[in-house]
């Protein structure tokens, strides 16, 4: 199966937050050095992860990245669901093809 580089980032930044060794919020900037993830991309990213409901954001000099539900109730499924829109699901026939 092929998964866009979108769908990969997603998941490796959540492998990361799955188990975080302090239990503590992660820092995009961490999650981004240790996943060798662009700044930008990863930002959109964790944004769409939130929004579905998988992650939960903290603000304030402690805060950072955590997972929202438990790790073992989240699938790739979901994962990709959330960061994959589906205007680019819908593939459209042109010339009835």
């Amino acid at each position: 199966m092929r998964v866009s580089a979108k769908s990969d980032y997603a998941l490796r930044a959540l492998i990361e937050l799955a188990s975080p060794p302090d239990g503590n919020p992660v820092s995009a900037e961490e999650l981004g050095r240790l996943q060798e993830i662009p700044h930008g991309f990863l930002q959109a990213i964790l944004a769409d992860l939130r929004r579905a409901g998988i992650l939960h954001s903290q603000r304030g000099q402690s805060g950072g990245w955590r997972m929202a539900r438990d790790p073992s109730t989240v699938s790739v499924a979901d994962v990709i669901r959330a960061v994959i829109h589906q205007s680019a699901l819908v593939r459209k026939s042109i010339g009835g093809n």
